[in-house]
């Protein structure tokens, strides 16, 4: 299928590692040029690479954007920025790092507010600082939101109330801008084999006193798919549902989660 990106260009927020950086290099491999934002120039480096060697692209189809999401003063010129490096924009992927492990009990304000300036704060802020680009191209806007904040687990408080905004802020985005061309969704993982995946897994493992390996398949027998997803195949979800090839799908949430998903909605 041809996902119409050929001389496209695309913006992924914390993009250096993970998700970010998988969805980066699909969209990359599809023929569009990509600009990567994280707050680590370093980790950026390696992350262009990467990008460049999956893709089997030239230099110039990757660039790099210094922009810290939890500093909301300089997320509007580092995304004007990389806008300006390309000339526009086609495709904005916002994606964000991971939340803090806590029940409400213990949660504190200041948390609270941590994670709403560098989650839906922040989004806010990217959206607004590519809209012109947007409007301009008829672009798409794909937001990258845990499957958790759809069916709420115990201990995740924060994911469940300040990621949960997504969905309501991608749905006012695609009602609000569907007449100037802009599509707007999420796309929801769970159960993908990352890097840091691997961390919550051995650290599951040592609490409950059993194998990675038991810990891992405890993981895999709650999904009716039987194993987990691969990075690769959640960034091609991705990178179909925010190319034009997906230009009647707006408003919609995606699970990408081996059926984890309980709801029939």
């Amino acid at each position: 299928m041809d996902l119409e990106l050929e001389g496209k260009t695309a913006l992924v927020t914390a993009a250096s590692k993970g998700l970010g950086r998988e969805i980066a290099a699909q969209i990359v491999a599809e023929g569009a040029r990509v600009a990567i934002s994280s707050r680590s120039s370093e980790n950026l480096e390696a992350a262009k690479q990467y990008i460049l060697d999956v893709a089997d692209a030239d230099g110039d189809a990757v660039v790099t954007v210094v922009c810290d999401l939890s500093d909301s003063e300089t997320i509007r010129p580092a995304i004007e920025g990389g806008i300006e490096e390309f000339g526009g924009l086609d495709v904005l992927v916002t994606n964000h790092g991971g939340t803090k492990p806590r029940y409400f009990s213990e949660a504190t304000v200041e948390e609270f507010d941590e994670h709403y300036t560098s989650i839906l704060k922040s989004t806010v802020l990217v959206v607004k600082a590519a809209l012109p680009a947007l409007e301009e191209s008829n672009g798409s806007i794909t937001h990258v939101v845990a499957a958790t904040a759809r069916e709420p687990p115990e201990g995740l408080i924060f994911t469940s109330t300040i990621r949960s905004g997504l969905f309501g802020l991608s749905k006012s985005l695609a009602n609000e801008y569907a007449s100037e061309g802009i599509r707007s969704n999420c796309v929801c993982p769970r159960s993908i084999m990352t890097g840091r995946l691997e961390s919550k897994t051995a650290h599951t493992a040592q609490r409950e006193g059993i194998t990675f390996k038991e810990a891992l398949e405890a993981r895999e027998s709650v999904l009716p798919i039987g194993r987990l997803g691969t990075p690769e195949e959640f960034a091609r979800t991705v990178t179909y549902v925010a190319s034009p090839a997906a230009g009647f799908l707006t408003g919609a949430v995606v699970p990408v989660d081996g059926g984890w998903s309980r709801g029939a909605f």
